[in-house]
């Protein structure tokens, strides 16, 4: 009897415990649902739309550069040129370095921040108190930081002398009226200033016209001293010359008053 007894509890427990695995079955299945049916609905929800806020939008607008520089303001029968993006200035100097003794090299910086108008009367003749071609010489830059270093910090101090300008006076060379087709040949006459010290200088221009637009290269060579610049000092250089030749790459318009 002893042993029927516990059979039989042992029945009952056996049952009571499969119930309860039952339920908790039931209960996990469930879950398994809702959580499948919740990663269904989260895939298939779609992302909602971003849209770049209003300012920053408008500030990328603002950002895109112009085409061109503005035009002046002309005063009856002026014609004006007008650099336009694109131009490029560089400086050239000859130099040695420590690495190779027996070949004299070539230190190349340029920028492209580069503006300017020349404008003309009338009669030909160039106003000059309008007429001024900007480089701004803290953007200048080679293949050696070092040496570009030295330059904006001691040779032309470009923290207090940011800008180099060579205000034009004449011509010499140029037909007038301007032509609208062809290659021209001419020089530019003005002080160029480096610094706080200005100096007459001449520029030697070749410059295509076609229609409006005009390509044109100029040069000329000024030196350290003329300028009162310190060469570069450094390490690595053994010795600099002392010219420096400076190029301009110009494109450009014409513009006539209205």
């Amino acid at each position: 009897m002893r042993n029927l007894s516990r059979v039989t509890d042992s029945g009952s427990m056996l049952n009571s415990i499969s119930k309860r695995m039952t339920v908790v079955a039931g209960a996990l299945a469930l879950l398994v649902v809702r959580a499948c049916s919740g990663t269904e609905e989260s895939a298939q929800a779609p992302a909602s739309p971003t849209s770049e806020p209003a300012s920053t939008a408008a500030s990328a607008s603002s950002a895109q550069p112009s085409s061109e520089n503005i035009a002046p303001v002309l005063e009856s029968g002026s014609t004006a040129i007008v650099v336009q993006d694109g131009t490029t200035a560089r400086y050239i100097v000859g130099e040695r370095l420590a690495a190779r003794l027996s070949i004299l090299s070539e230190a190349i910086g340029e920028t492209s921040d580069v503006t300017g108008t020349i404008i003309f009367n009338e009669n030909g003749s160039v106003l000059s108190k309008a007429s001024v071609l900007t480089v701004g010489v803290d953007g200048l830059t080679s293949d050696e930081s070092r040496e570009d270093g030295f330059l904006r910090r001691s040779s032309i101090q470009t923290s207090r002398f940011p800008d180099a300008t060579f205000s034009i006076n004449g011509t010499e060379g140029l037909d007038w009226p301007l032509p609208s087709e062809g290659s021209v040949s001419f020089t530019l006459l003005g002080n160029m200033t480096i610094r706080d010290v200005s100096k007459p200088v001449t520029l030697d221009a070749e410059a295509q016209f076609t229609g409006d637009s005009i390509t044109a290269t100029a040069s000329t060579i000024i030196t350290f001293d003329q300028f009162e610049m310190s060469k570069p000092s450094l390490a690595f250089i053994l010795s600099v010359e002392g010219e420096i030749r400076l190029e301009l790459d110009i494109q450009a318009l014409v513009r006539k008053a209205s």
